[in-house]
């Protein structure tokens, strides 16, 4: 099992202003699919800005700030 997140901008479709929501997955097709359950897609594509492997998210600045435009973790998706 490992880490995702799925990171938010100032779109005003996505469920999130800023932050991010974490998500357990054994693959990145799986967490998307975990997400897009709880998050369903906006024209066919994720509701989200980007999507991070624990390896990327950890060289981020908003794993080093722990924020990301004000806000942090909104959920975590097991």
């Amino acid at each position: 099992m490992g880490k995702f997140y799925f990171t938010f901008g100032a779109g005003e479709t996505q469920p999130f202003y800023g932050g991010w929501v974490e998500v357990v997955a054994d693959s990145r097709g799986a967490a998307c699919d975990k997400f897009s359950a709880k998050y369903p897609n906006k024209d066919d594509c994720i509701n989200c800005a980007f999507i991070y492997s624990q390896e990327d998210w950890d060289k981020t600045i908003m794993a080093e700030r722990g924020s990301n435009r004000g806000h942090g973790c909104h959920e975590v998706i097991e």
